[in-house]
């Protein structure tokens, strides 16, 4: 027997060695101080295909934002208050109706062509623009004040154009699209292989109804860069059923997610999301009647989402 053998088992006989520890459940929390800063990347890129009667359509979106949120008040039951803003913002679009571009940093807008007229005054309007999100301890977003606000007087004139800026009539449908950038937590304790179910329903206005539910996977230990993270999975089923009236056109139908896989780092320490990538494949039917004519069509999209957390706001 060798020498590092018999040292070997010593050691087990004598306990030094002893068999790994499961990991202890434990309890995740946002955690919001005064004043603190939370700046993120945020990037969305969908890749769209539409068919109508034999013509096929293809349309590439791609935003990239630069949100900051400052904590400017914390309840008794723990919920913040973040003064939130879009401090910049790239755009750009691609599609049956031609090429856009908006950059917040640059001095050239496109305000006369078809897409540049309805979204052009939207984006400048909500980059740089500062609302109010309230979310609690397990990241579900309270309320969304000021938000609506931003944008009415130029829905009014032009509701389709909330179709690509995020715009909408209301703070109730704000708060559906600001839950999607927050993860919710468990309200339990988890340890690796634990799941939880978030339902996800509301209703925006002017466009239709959300319906569906994310789950929520515990993975376990990671990290990112030198920084402790725990990894959570997720995955989610959403439908869209869709009612949208404009001057120009009626659209009706559902659109459902086919596949959907996501990672989300989050660091248990200081009580946030580090990083964040989820894919989505969507399918529908729609039916639109335009111009005294009613067709459908059958459309689908690719959507990756990703957030990385900074250290401060870009130059």
């Amino acid at each position: 027997m060798s020498l590092r053998r018999l040292g070997l088992l010593i050691l087990l006989a004598s306990g030094s060695l002893s068999p790994a520890v499961a990991d202890e459940p434990v309890l995740l929390k946002y955690k919001f101080a005064k004043g603190d800063q939370l700046v993120y990347r945020k990037e969305h890129e969908a890749k769209e295909l539409s068919t109508v009667f034999d013509m096929k359509i293809d349309a590439l979106r791609t935003q990239e934002a630069i949100v900051s949120q400052v904590v400017d008040a914390i309840d008794e039951n723990g919920n913040a208050t973040l003064k939130t803003k879009m401090a910049r913002r790239k755009v750009k679009m691609d599609g049956q109706q031609g090429k856009y571009e908006f950059d917040s940093k640059s001095s050239e807008r496109d305000t006369t062509s078809e897409i540049g007229s309805k979204n052009t005054a939207l984006f400048e309007r909500l980059t740089g623009s500062e609302y109010e999100v309230k979310v609690n301890p397990r990241g579900q977003v309270v309320e969304v004040k000021g938000f609506a606000e931003l944008c009415a007087d130029l829905l009014k004139e032009n509701p389709q154009g909330g179709q690509y800026t995020g715009a909408v009539a209301d703070n109730a449908s704000a708060k559906l699209g600001e839950q999607q950038g927050l993860i919710v937590l468990s309200d339990k304790p988890v340890k690796p292989g634990d799941t939880w179910e978030v339902p996800i329903e509301g209703e925006i206005t002017g466009v239709g109804k959300i319906k569906g539910k994310t789950v929520y996977t515990y993975e376990g230990n990671d990290k990112v860069g030198d920084r402790k993270t725990v990894r959570i999975g997720m995955v989610t089923d959403i439908s869209f059923e869709l009612k949208i009236d404009t001057n120009e056109a009626k659209v009706s139908g559902t659109v459902s997610s086919t596949s959907s896989s996501g990672t989300v780092q989050f660091d248990p320490s200081a009580g946030r999301i580090v990083s964040s990538k989820q894919t989505t494949s969507m399918a529908g039917q729609l039916t639109i009647e335009a111009g005294g004519m009613t067709f459908t069509i059958n459309t689908t999209a690719d959507e990756t989402d990703t957030a990385t957390l900074l250290d401060k706001l870009p130059e």
